[in-house]
């Protein structure tokens, strides 16, 4: 026994140690791994040498002779920067993933080659003009210089998976549109819940359960109307005429919401040339600024939330005649899998719709696809004629795009293919093969846009754009208003000498409109413990803002977690419950003021009222906050269940690493503040985690677009080792901006660097 007994000790003596040396060699390999912002190095094809000004923050300011060589210049940055989030990007995108981390990547993989969208990357390449694609394979290029001439250690995220990746192409970079348009599309992946949900509650119960909100606010302008207003999922953009700005020139605010993690979506950048300027937010993998600024005018953009999508249900027949192809999607430590891709007359077969055989119908399955175009002719416009020429190409998603200029302009344009639907059909439920299919797109000629408005407002928040005269339908559902009152409320506040630091603030409010309209009905609740008497005073004293350092959000918010569950989880039966379960304020107000059947438990006999609903709510909201943060109400924290994760891709997967890719932050804000800090509600240990929020915020000044202002959700390397890692995460939370350096002068000297490019 004794010898047993050392030699366990021996062995786990023995992998302690190995295990060290293992975390040490990649811990000195990952520190070698990134490169320094003052160097030199040469790249193949300048037409003259680039300077690249890096400021404090690690943004850089690329100088160049021509815009081809900014372009080549970018790509070598991205790369340098941001390697490992490109060749996920780009894998992911072309179904290809399981070839670096196995099996676990097989579901994403096949539907990734199910939709095609890497094929439709290619395909877009053929629609593009030389000019396009010389700049375009320029960007390549420069990321191929990068891969051939690096002096660093690749990123540690291939040190472990032991890969290398292969050369960039242009198809790689367009794909990221594709992917970008997936997320931002319609609801295909809903329609079989939303179906299942009215075959198990009837049509009128389903839809009080996903309220409509058809007759929110008016949200077109005219000379009785504030802006454009109601509120969906997403984010957020105002634009301000001269005439309500204290600089008497426009004021552009975006801050586009997309799901949280590190390194986020953006990379910042500026480029000048001695023919264009451009500033603002890049994707890795991508040449063009997506959002941004070119000296002359500034654009931001919120989703439109149009149902792009639908999907029908097949039959055998339908199946069989579909035409089809055989990919092989290898599979790292396994054996190559081989899947059958379907393509029926109305778009491919997608598996993960639900047991039943379904294709699916996207406008993003044309096989013309022009938004990449159509944002590097926006790069390129000066006025508001060559905003809509460029933009008249930009056929997915649908978006709406904000416009200001340097004269005084301001505008917006819904852009984008939406379909023209049968009288009857509505998009929320899968199609049968006997319903008539799409009669076509809108003509981009009668999709919504404004042009300087009399009020000198205009705004959004991802809401419907139109009124209900509006002949065509955009989408059948559209949640709340309560985000766009409160746009209203702030921007009312200001209503002539509105500055740069008034946007910041309004960016940053975490007031819930949600919040003031539940309250009062949660105050109904009868206390059985001095804790839940306690809470309901914090709640009474509550002034609705969403501070991550008090008690009173945590307590709401758990609170309408378990209100939804009493209301809905006998309706629902427990199963379909869980996978709804969601802390849903809009359905909540209905229910308690206008549809209080949903109070009863009709499990049971007596009827029970809305008083006890709150009260069974209040109980197990109390009982779960103190189980959690201990049993003094005064000390719980709603930044205590409000976290963003901030995870990293792959490193969050690896034990032991997670300490060293994720950069968890406790936050303000809500599902339903302008500052979005949305969580997804329901069961499971961290509900309110903020996963999906402003990971990019801008305000542009258009009386000197130098002075225009950023913040950025991490910071610009995707390097772990990096100090430019997570850099600038506490400033985004805390609402801190920044400017991006224009002139020569403003580039600090202590701090700075300069990487020098050669032919």
């Amino acid at each position: 026994m004794r010898l047993v007994k050392w030699f366990i000790i021996f062995l786990t003596g023995g992998l302690l140690v190995t295990g060290a040396i293992l975390a040490a060699i990649l811990w000195v390999a990952g520190l070698r791994s990134v490169p320094s912002d003052n160097d030199s190095a040469r790249l193949p094809d300048l037409s003259a040498p680039v300077d690249i000004l890096f400021d404090t923050r690690g943004i850089p300011t690329i100088r160049a002779k021509t815009m081809r060589d900014a372009y080549r210049s970018l790509g070598y940055l991205h790369a340098r920067d941001r390697l490992w989030q490109m060749e996920s990007m780009r894998r992911i995108g072309a179904g290809r993933m399981a070839e670096i981390v196995g099996s676990p990547m097989l579901p994403y993989d096949t539907l990734m080659r199910q939709l095609g969208l890497y094929r439709q990357a290619e395909a877009q390449l053929v629609l593009m003009d030389e000019e396009e694609r010389q700049d375009l394979q320029a960007y390549a290029d420069g990321v191929n210089a990068y891969l051939t001439q690096h002096r660093h250690p690749f990123p540690i995220e291939f040190q472990l998976t032991q890969f290398q990746p292969e050369p960039w192409t242009v198809a790689d970079s367009l794909v990221w549109g594709r992917l970008m348009s997936l997320q931002l599309s319609g609801d295909a992946f809903k329609e079989a819940q939303t179906a299942a949900l009215i075959g198990l509650l009837g049509k009128e119960k389903a839809q009080q359960l996903m309220p409509r909100h058809r007759n929110s606010l008016a949200t077109m302008n005219d000379e009785n109307r504030d802006g454009w207003i109601s509120q969906y999922d997403a984010s957020n953009a105002w634009v301000l005429s001269g005439a309500r700005t204290e600089s008497g020139k426009p004021i552009l605010a975006n801050d586009p919401h997309l799901g949280l993690q590190i390194p986020g979506q953006w990379y910042l950048a500026r480029v000048e040339t001695p023919d264009l300027t451009l500033v603002g937010a890049t994707a890795a993998g991508v040449p063009i600024h997506i959002l941004g600024h070119n000296g002359k005018i500034a654009w931001g953009m919120t989703t439109t939330h149009a149902d792009t999508q639908d999907t029908i249900t097949l039959d055998q027949r339908s199946l069989s005649s579909a035409i089809t192809r055989t990919e092989t999607i290898h599979v790292r430590f396994g054996d190559p899998v081989h899947i059958i891709v379907r393509e029926t007359d109305f778009g491919p077969v997608i598996t993960r719709l639900g047991e039943t055989p379904k294709a699916m119908i996207w406008t993003g399955f044309s096989d013309r696809q022009r938004a990449a175009t159509a944002l590097y002719q926006l790069n390129r416009a000066k006025n508001w004629q060559d905003f809509l020429d460029a933009l008249s190409q930009f056929d997915d998603p649908a978006q709406n795009i904000f416009y200001a200029d340097i004269d005084g302009h301001i505008g917006m344009k819904v852009v984008g293919s939406l379909p023209i639907r049968a009288p009857g059909q509505d998009g929320t439920v899968p199609l049968s093969l006997f319903d008539d299919p799409w009669h076509g797109v809108v003509p981009p000629s009668e999709l919504p846009g404004l042009y300087d408005p009399d009020n000198g407002l205009i705004f959004n928040a991802n809401n419907r754009i139109i009124t209900e005269s509006y002949p065509y339908l955009i989408a059948d559902r559209f949640p709340a208003e309560y985000r766009a009152l409160r746009l209203q409320e702030r921007l009312a506040e200001t209503p002539t000498n509105h500055r740069l630091e008034d946007s910041m603030s309004i960016q940053t409010d975490s007031v819930s409109i949600a919040a003031q309209r539940l309250v009062p009905l949660f105050l109904k609740a009868e206390p059985n413990t001095e804790q839940a008497a306690e809470a309901l005073q914090l709640l009474r004293d509550w002034d609705f803002s969403m501070d991550r350092k008090r008690a009173a959000p945590a307590i709401y918010m758990s609170m309408l977690n378990e209100v939804v569950r009493v209301l809905a989880e006998d309706d629902l039966g427990s199963d379909a419950f869980m996978d709804f379960w969601r802390a849903d304020a809009d359905f909540t107000e209905l229910a308690l003021g206008q549809v209080p059947h949903w109070c009863d438990d009709i499990r049971t006999t007596p009827v029970e009222s809305c008083k006890w609903a709150l009260s069974t709510a209040l109980d197990r909201a109390v009982f779960k906050l103190s189980q959690d943060q201990g049993s003094a109400v005064a000390d719980w924290h709603w930044g205590d269940m409000h976290t963003a994760p901030m995870k990293h891709q792959l490193l969050s997967l690896v034990p032991g690493l997670a300490l060293l890719g994720n950069r968890p932050i406790e936050t303000s804000g809500g599902d339903h503040t302008l500052n979005r800090g949305q969580s997804r509600g329901g069961d499971g240990d961290t509900p309110f985690s903020h996963v999906h929020g402003a990971g990019f915020r801008a305000i542009y000044d258009l009386s000197n677009l130098d002075n225009s202002l950023f913040a950025l959700a991490g910071g610009q390397s995707g390097n772990p080792f990096s100090d430019h890692y997570a850099d600038l995460l506490k400033d985004w939370r805390d609402g801190r901006y920044f400017r991006i350096p224009g002139r020569a002068e403003d580039i600090p000297q202590e701090g700075g660097a300069l990487l020098r490019l050669s032919p």
